[in-house]
């Protein structure tokens, strides 16, 4: 009789933890759907008003008022909340590693508001690493409020995970991102509790907002030919490089701001300040510019253009992510990647070596190269761009060569993982 009872109540607190897994998924996948949404809208918005220049120059001065006006507002949530700075995803290491303590509730709030601005003002910043800090405080918080006996890094790990599926309609990428970036290990309770959460958010958020995937009418395509592998070879060696050289002026941009010995206030504003003027000059760079994926689809854009689009996109992202400003990397540094994958493209259909109609393959494959160089998780980046592109590829082998080769040339140039330097460098302070 004994046994029975607790069998029955080791049976019970299984449920209820499943249950608890579940809740979590529901509540992910609804609070990262509406930040999307909330992003598109005041993207829209944003886009509106700054098209108003053109006619009537005189309004640059306002709209230069209003991203200062915005700038102010998030530069003082940070202040009340450090925890909102950046990408996130470091948060989140330390949350699971015990190193920081976070008020879940009230820098949940203060992050979706700072980063829907942030990105929705148009900064050079994504939204996936705030739906991962978003989707781990909301596992923190279940956690807690549930009282589960479970330990709380498998509700924030897995919740963390469920956010960036949600983020890109990915599961399959949300699952192993889970595993080679935020558990950087598998056993059954990280498989079980990251499979539950993630799958219930992405049925939440396809269920609420719709089910498509995160890159549009991409057309099947096939890379692999026998002849091709060296050319994909010498892609791959560009865009690891290009990884490289983006963790070096990400990262070191840190450096450069706290060396500027000026007001943190208008430090911070700089930019604001800056990605207002530059976005009256040319709109196309607006927020993470993920259209520039498609350039090879909307006609010949020149050498030059495409290499100034790859500056252009790394020095904004450096300007905000060395302020601090609530917002991640990871979609622009795939957009970073497809310039590169063009810029190497382009240059090789005009030595004769390449079919134009390669170049927006290549495109492709340079997003999954950078993000394998630059975050060190190449079977991650490999599923990614498959499910983000509505499984467009024939065969997987192109694709891996190119991961693998960027993958290895920043391992060779000693380039820290993207997050993991982020991590060291905060739990350093």
């Amino acid at each position: 009789m004994r046994k029975a009872k607790l069998r029955y109540s080791y049976k019970s607190k299984e449920v209820s933890t499943i249950l608890s897994f579940v809740l979590t998924g529901i509540i992910v996948g609804l609070a990262i759907g509406f930040f999307k949404q909330a992003i598109r809208f005041v993207s829209s918005k944003m886009i509106g008003l700054i098209s108003l220049v053109h006619d009537k120059p005189i309004y640059a001065l306002g709209i230069i008022i209003l991203f200062i006006i915005i700038g102010t507002f998030i530069y003082f949530l940070s202040k009340r909340d450090p925890n909102i700075n950046g990408s996130g995803i470091p948060i989140i290491y330390g949350m699971l590693d015990d190193e920081f303590i976070v008020d879940s509730p009230r820098t949940l709030i203060r992050k979706f508001i700072a980063s829907t601005l942030a990105i929705g003002a148009g900064l050079t910043l994504g939204r996936e690493g705030p739906s991962v800090q978003i989707g781990g405080l909301i596992g923190d918080i279940v956690h807690k409020a549930s009282k589960s006996k479970e330990n709380k890094r498998y509700f924030i790990g897995s919740a963390a995970g469920a956010g960036i599926a949600v983020a890109f309609n990915a599961p399959m990428a949300g699952m192993l991102f889970t595993v080679e970036e935020i558990f950087k290990k598998t056993d059954r309770k990280v498989f079980l509790s990251t499979a539950i959460t993630i799958f219930t958010a992405i049925i939440t958020a396809d269920i609420a907002f719709g089910n498509h995937p995160a890159l549009l009418d991409v057309p099947n395509f096939e890379v692999m030919h026998l002849s091709m592998i060296g050319i994909l070879i010498v892609l791959g060696i560009f865009v690891g490089l290009s990884g490289v050289f983006f963790n070096f002026c990400v990262i070191g941009s840190k450096a450069v701001y706290k060396k500027i010995n000026i007001n943190p206030y208008i430090k911070y504003l700089i930019p604001f300040v800056v990605t207002a003027i530059v976005l009256m000059i040319d709109i196309d760079l607006f927020a993470s510019s993920e259209e520039f994926i498609f350039l090879a689809t909307k006609g010949e854009t020149s050498l030059v253009r495409l290499i100034l689009f790859y500056f252009a996109k790394i020095f904004l992202l450096c300007l905000a992510f060395g302020a601090g400003v609530s917002g991640g990397s990871l979609v622009p540094l795939l957009v970073i990647g497809s310039l590169v994958g063009n810029i190497v493209a382009t240059s090789l259909v005009m030595a004769g070596l390449l079919d134009p109609s390669f170049i927006f393959v290549f495109s492709i494959l340079g997003m999954c190269g950078h993000f394998s160089a630059i975050v060190r998780a190449p079977i991650t980046a490999i599923i990614l761009v498959l499910e983000m592109t509505g499984g467009a590829f024939e065969y997987l082998l192109g694709i891996a060569i190119v991961s693998l080769i960027a993958y290895s040339i920043a391992e060779i140039c000693q380039s820290k993982p993207f997050y993991e330097h982020l991590y060291e460098l905060m739990v350093e302070k």
